[in-house]
């Protein structure tokens, strides 16, 4: 999916399903990824890349929004395949190098079939380059990133401030209707409600997710519009 001259969205159904979480691509001089699936999606990516006419060797940086499995399944290899630098935030980075174990609560794993069990055991890739707060990085004019903790810690937003775009990761998601990430997976909930107000905050006209289809048409003022329910459904409890 196209969503500006430069940024595409490699999707699985419904951004669900074998292979995860929604992928990036980010084109400029060279390639960025962000996010990369569970196991087995480099494939997909891979023949995305080539797809535009570009080589595993042309992907300089791969972008973590948060360090769950469903995010960076793929990471290792693409990382042994093209060499790319590996970019997230400082308090995530111990789940993605494997300093942490991802953090899967065992009566959700009792639940869940073998197979899918296995797609949430990573492998420990060092990260390359820490961002935080404000920083900004040298992609499509500039991307701002804003550190935005709650479904994880090290959770990032990428805001492309000359696109006016802005990926979310897991902050929020998009399936059938805005909604809150799953609260099994979520730390902090009070942390993400805040989150998500700060994303509510952005100027943009796209707006980007972890799980879901995109939003192109009013998607700031739909973001908005949640982010005011949202405050005033969780002002009480938290």
């Amino acid at each position: 999916m196209k969503l500006r001259t430069h940024v595409y969205q490699l999707s699985s159904m419904w951004g669900t399903g074998i292979w995860g979480a929604n992928v990036f691509l980010l084109i400029d001089e060279k390639l960025s990824i962000v996010d990369t699936g569970f196991k087995g999606r480099y494939r997909q990516i891979l023949k995305q890349v080539r797809k535009l006419g570009y080589t595993p060797s042309d992907i300089a940086r791969i972008i973590i929004t948060h360090h769950h499995a469903d995010h960076v399944g793929s990471l290792a290899v693409l990382k042994e395949i093209t060499g790319a630098k590996i970019v997230a935030h400082p308090a995530d980075a111990p789940y993605i190098d494997g300093r942490l174990p991802q953090p899967v609560k065992p009566g959700w794993v009792s639940r869940t079939p073998s197979p899918l069990r296995q797609q949430w055991a990573t492998t420990p890739v060092a990260v390359d380059i820490l961002v935080n707060e404000g920083d900004e990085l040298p992609i499509l004019g500039g991307i701002k990133i804003l550190h935005t903790p709650g479904h994880t810690p090290g959770s990032i937003c990428l805001f492309l401030q000359e696109e006016r775009l802005v990926i979310v990761g897991d902050v929020l998601a998009n399936r059938f209707g805005l909604g809150l990430p799953a609260r099994s997976f979520t730390s902090d909930m009070a942390q993400e409600i805040n989150s998500i107000k700060r994303v509510a905050s952005l100027d943009f006209d796209i707006i980007c997710f972890g799980h879901g289809s995109p939003l192109v048409h009013n998607a700031r003022s739909i973001v908005s519009d949640f982010a005011e329910i949202l405050d005033s459904k969780y002002r009480i409890i938290y």
